[in-house]
């Protein structure tokens, strides 16, 4: 069943069990969306195909779906793998913007590389994707069909607004299970006590654990064609079947 991007075949994101018919939610575009995320204006004229798409939830992060896990293994991972062969990296959807922006704010694409095409390559080599949590592998199903980078986020660990924005020399972070990150050029995620996010890779401060409950999820879009209102539609049902989440606000930025 499709529940994603049915302009940009063979990515097809789908799940079992899913209502076809989904309520579309949305906030207005530049406003505050639950918790204040806005991006620098003076990144658009770098690249101005950049958005975020945003969702609050309530969940608790717990083990594994055996059910996601099963459909995981057995429906999405040979899909992608027959749809990718033979195609370059710049033939992708999602991930053919990301690597444009990175391009263009200076970074090298072919060695730092947006997570949803890390996810891709592991996809490719006949690898399969570890379970991490309910929420975090959600994630990891959605940006493998939509070739776009997820990143979840514990709000407890975010003091203030969020922001979008250029990295500075010598703005880095450890990284989840990295050591640590040069961000320098990155479009990196911001709060009062500094960066925590992107699309490469994020920080350990504000990583999910087993302690957290108010989880914002961002959705990293680098390309004007991709759907993402109807993503986020997709993705809140996909965060309620999976991980069992509660009170779930989407919006755009």
């Amino acid at each position: 069943m499709d529940i994603l991007n049915p302009y940009f075949p063979p990515f097809s994101l789908s799940f079992p069990g899913k209502d076809a018919k989904i309520e579309k939610q949305f906030c207005e575009k530049g406003v505050r969306v639950m918790h204040e995320i806005r991006i620098e204006r003076g990144l658009y004229a770098v690249y101005p195909e950049i958005r975020l798409g945003c969702l609050q939830f309530y969940a608790k992060p717990g083990p594994s779906s055996g059910e996601l896990s099963r459909f995981m293994e057995n429906d999405i991972l040979p899909r992608l793998r027959r749809e990718c062969a033979g195609k370059n990296w710049e033939e992708i959807p999602g991930i053919r913007g990301s690597r444009a922006a990175y391009r263009a704010f200076g970074r090298n694409p072919g060695r730092y590389r947006v997570s949803s095409e890390a996810l891709l390559r592991r996809v490719k080599r006949g690898e399969g994707i570890p379970p991490v949590n309910t929420v975090v592998d959600v994630n990891n199903m959605i940006s493998l069909q939509s070739g776009l980078s997820l990143g979840s986020y514990d709000l407890s660990r975010i003091k203030g607004a969020v922001r979008l924005r250029r990295a500075g020399a010598g703005e880095g972070y450890r990284g989840i299970g990295k050591d640590f990150l040069d961000m320098e050029n990155m479009l990196v995620l911001s709060d009062d006590e500094g960066i925590f996010g992107s699309s490469m890779s994020d920080s350990t401060r504000a990583m999910l654990t087993e302690d957290a409950r108010n989880i914002l999820t961002v959705i990293y879009c680098f390309e004007k064609e991709i759907p993402l209102d109807e993503l986020l539609c997709q993705a809140k049902a996909a965060f309620e079947k999976y991980a069992g989440a509660k009170d779930v606000e989407i919006g755009s930025v």
